[in-house]
């Protein structure tokens, strides 16, 4: 995302740590989405910060409903703590507008997938669409892409939207 952001010509200041951001990593166990949920918007108001993009995943919480049956079993198998986390975590950015000061866009990805693919050649379903379940693979650097337009475009304010190839 990094380099994409630089290529549209925005300046970027990066917070990095080895390779990752702020995640859990393979912890799947880990509580860090809703220990940093309620701090961010708060430090965010303290900033004078209006936009928020998070990424989370399609079966946090709630979503789960959303997933492709198979995708739905195995990430509760594997990742159930994770996804209850991130769906709490996801529920506090989404009620923390209350006063309408924060514009937030939460992106709930499917299964991360390897391979080459074509920025821009995604979809995007807003979470409280008509549409069923979903399922796939979609690559980091759609999710990526997805990210940088949220964070500087005016779209997708106050919603989850899924994102999938």
């Amino acid at each position: 995302m990094l380099l994409q952001a630089l290529a549209a010509g925005h300046r970027v200041t990066a917070l990095v740590h080895d390779v990752c951001a702020l995640g859990p990593g393979k912890d799947y166990r880990s509580t860090l989405a809703t220990r940093t949920a309620g701090p961010a918007p708060e430090a965010m108001a303290a900033a004078g910060v209006r936009r928020l993009v998070r990424l989370s995943a399609l079966g946090s919480g709630g979503t789960v409903r959303r997933q492709s049956l198979f995708q739905a079993r195995a990430s509760r198998l594997v990742m159930g703590t994770l996804m209850t986390d991130k769906g709490v975590a996801d529920e506090t950015v989404a009620g923390s507008d209350r006063d309408r000061d924060r514009d937030w866009t939460i992106a709930l990805p499917v299964m991360f997938g390897n391979g080459r693919t074509v920025p821009g050649g995604y979809e995007t379903i807003p979470l409280d669409g008509t549409r069923g379940r979903v399922g796939g693979r979609i690559g980091r650097a759609d999710v990526a892409d997805f990210l940088l337009r949220a964070a500087t475009g005016g779209q997708r304010i106050r919603r989850r939207v899924i994102l999938t190839r």
